[in-house]
């Protein structure tokens, strides 16, 4: 659905620049259009239409992916082959997606330099790249692009065009649970981002007798310092030979393997990164570990959980922030196998009430793209299947709950950058590749602890 909206954010400005040719002609005496005023009107009406008309070819698309993947009137669940037919019509979405975004200039400009680099492009393409596609941000159809300023390479990148960023950012959220859970904030710069926090929670009015002082009560004020961390890819090396196969759709190839690579880290390292001391972001783990809301188990339980004990994690959060939407579970994928098969004292498995949606949906990750499943809850709070929290083991924190908004992701403005790495390996007649990001993360505790931790027993 992403793509849809997007295309119709582009119309809405086009829509909004239109009206603005008439509304400079009404306000200078109503007068006609100039000729340089009706070609750009027809160029933004030419463009509408195109743009309604890939809106109408999704939509329809989209509908036959909804049929496929809808149970039949009997109640059972989706075929394979439905299921399998589904998954290649989102995939002809994805890819389609870019190649519609492919016809505006800044895309063709974008997978010219990936394959050849500034050297073997136009005059036209040179200028649209490194003058920030001026072109297509006036008319709204752009993100900023701007060089990738490096000490160490003579090379620069560029910040990657949307359609790109679009398959890259979708890559990222197949993996984790973090990205699209917890909240996330953008700023300008990678400086130093103090987030102020007030803890008042401890204190009460009181009654007072005529004539008396009142009492004076403090507010405790403190601070999270974010800072702006380099997330690297690491280096994709693309033969030279696919690079020059016009047939090959490389933009589409990078963008799944850099997103990959990123998603991973970024999942990983918001999940348990070991914080400023190791001069990385502080996960949500290691920051809900280390404000002390931890439910240990009862001794015995290693490897296991009882139904006892996820009544005790949720209620070592405060109502204020167990009640909210965005209070949720968090744990791996086996630690939802334990989950599903806790039984009650007749051996009658507790999971009855998503039962049936289980054996349908599986244990997959919650999905925010195409398709939107509902999924079973546990004790009336949805669950987010994160497998860099640990595995059952002695000692281990294995589950969260609480109000992850309060788990905060600092970006810098501008996103993702992509560097092109010719010299270094052309004796053999490949091409490097790498993507990075800056980002951190911790989480806003101003001394109620919002989110609990659940730490299996020692022995």
């Amino acid at each position: 659905m992403a793509y849809a909206k997007a295309l119709r954010e582009q119309i809405d400005r086009l829509s909004s620049d239109m009206r603005a040719i008439f509304a400079k002609c009404e306000k200078e005496d109503n007068r006609g259009l100039t000729p340089e005023e009706q070609s750009a009107w027809n160029k933004m009406a030419d463009e509408h239409t195109r743009l309604e008309d890939s809106i109408k070819a999704f939509e329809k698309t989209q509908s036959a992916v909804d049929k496929l993947t809808e149970p039949d009137n009997r109640g059972r669940g989706v075929s394979p082959i439905s299921a399998q037919l589904a998954e290649q019509l989102r995939d002809e979405l994805r890819v389609n997606a870019w190649e519609e975004k492919e016809k505006l200039p800044y895309a063709k400009a974008f997978t010219n330099y990936l394959r050849y680099g500034l050297a073997r492009l136009d005059s036209e393409q040179q200028q649209i790249v490194t003058q920030g596609f001026a072109a297509e941000i006036a008319a709204g159809l752009s993100s900023v692009f701007r060089n990738a300023q490096s000490t160490t390479t003579t090379q620069g990148g560029y910040l990657v065009p949307t359609g790109f960023s679009g398959i890259l950012t979708e890559a990222m959220k197949w993996f984790g649970g973090i990205k699209g859970t917890v909240d996330e904030f953008e700023t300008g710069t990678g400086n130093p981002f103090p987030w102020p926090t007030v803890s008042d929670f401890l204190n009460k009015g009181r009654i007072i007798g005529q004539n008396i002082q009142m009492v004076q009560t403090d507010i405790v004020f403190g601070q999270v310092t974010f800072n702006a961390y380099i997330g690297s890819s690491d280096l994709v090396l693309v033969p030279l030979a696919l690079l020059e196969d016009s047939y090959f759709n490389i933009d589409h190839l990078l963008a799944k393997l850099l997103g990959i690579r990123l998603g991973r880290l970024f999942n990983w390292k918001c999940t348990t990164g070991a914080g400023v001391s190791a001069g990385e972001p502080t996960g949500i783990v290691t920051a809900a570990v280390a404000a002390g809301n931890l439910y240990t188990c009862p001794t015995g339980e290693t490897t296991s959980i009882s139904y006892n004990d996820l009544v005790n994690l949720e209620h070592s959060v405060d109502p204020a922030y167990r009640d909210n939407p965005s209070s949720y579970f968090m744990f791996s994928d086996a630690m939802l196998k334990i989950l599903k098969k806790l039984v009650d004292g007749s051996n009658r498995p507790l999971w009855q009430p998503g039962l049936t949606a289980s054996f349908r949906e599986g244990a997959g990750v919650p999905d925010a793209g195409v398709l939107s499943i509902s999924r079973p809850q546990i004790l009336d709070h949805p669950y987010i299947v994160n497998n860099d929290m640990a595995s059952p083991a002695a000692n281990a924190s294995t589950m969260l709950f609480g109000d992850m908004s309060l788990y905060k992701v600092r970006k810098v403005a501008g996103g993702v950058s992509v560097l092109r790495l010719v010299e270094r390996y052309a004796d053999y007649l490949q091409q490097g590749f790498t993507a990075f990001m800056r980002f951190d993360g911790n989480l806003i505790d101003a001394g109620n602890h919002p989110v609990a931790v659940l730490q299996q027993s020692a022995t």
